[in-house]
């Protein structure tokens, strides 16, 4: 054994570790989309009675146009509009792996993220001791500290905001849509992030320990 390792040497180590990563957040991402497709199926399953029912509980009238308008997209459009969410979801993934400690995706407007941020907000209170092992996962995956990672529910919301520009209604029909996704989507995501951890636990990736 070398006492020292030469460039090349070093260059074959940090591909070879660079493979290794790409390897296990493939794993966490094909996990983490296979759960999401599941829950967006239910969403566009559901979208017509339960948005009634999300406007209703919250002492809002749909107009029966915005209700149509909605419920067609998703029916028709669904399927492009959670690709598209799947898609922005990977440029996070894709910053990850770079070790790239910033969300890729641009804050959407100040009115909606006044909608977004207190279902984020919630979701990060829940499950504060979760998402900060799983940080601390891909912090020792990556060798660096992560303050941001793909499985944020920030990261999550603004992915979903994003994705329904591909469904071809207004802005104010896109604003109903935070309850259903919140409801059918992030009311569960406990389930998404115990299999973003399992995964990374089944490839032996510790938690990372900071002095």
């Amino acid at each position: 054994m070398p006492a020292e390792f030469t460039n090349a040497q070093i260059s074959q180590l940090s591909q070879i570790h660079r493979q290794w990563n790409i390897q296990v957040v493939r794993q966490v991402k094909g996990g983490v989309d296979n759960k999401m497709n599941y829950l967006f199926d239910g969403l566009l399953l559901n979208v017509a009675d339960a948005l009634f029912e999300e406007m209703h509980g919250m002492g809002e009238i749909c107009q029966p146009d915005e209700h149509f308008n909605i419920t067609r997209a998703l029916k028709v459009r669904g399927d492009v509009y959670q690709e598209e969410f799947l898609t922005l979801m990977k440029l996070s993934w894709m910053n990850l792996v770079k070790s790239k400690n910033y969300r890729a995706l641009p804050d959407a407007p100040y009115s909606v993220m006044r909608i977004l941020k207190p279902y984020s907000d919630r979701n990060i209170n829940h499950y504060t001791v979760l998402l900060e092992e799983i940080r601390l996962r891909f912090a020792e995956l990556v060798n660096t500290d992560v303050g941001f990672h793909p499985l944020l529910p920030g990261n999550i919301y603004l992915c979903f905001w994003h994705a329904t520009e591909k469904l071809g209604i207004n802005c104010s029909e896109r604003l109903l849509l935070p309850p259903l996704f919140n409801r059918f989507v992030m009311d569960r995501f406990g389930q998404v992030l115990s299999i973003a951890s399992q995964s990374l636990l089944e490839f032996g990736t510790k938690v990372r320990q900071f002095s």
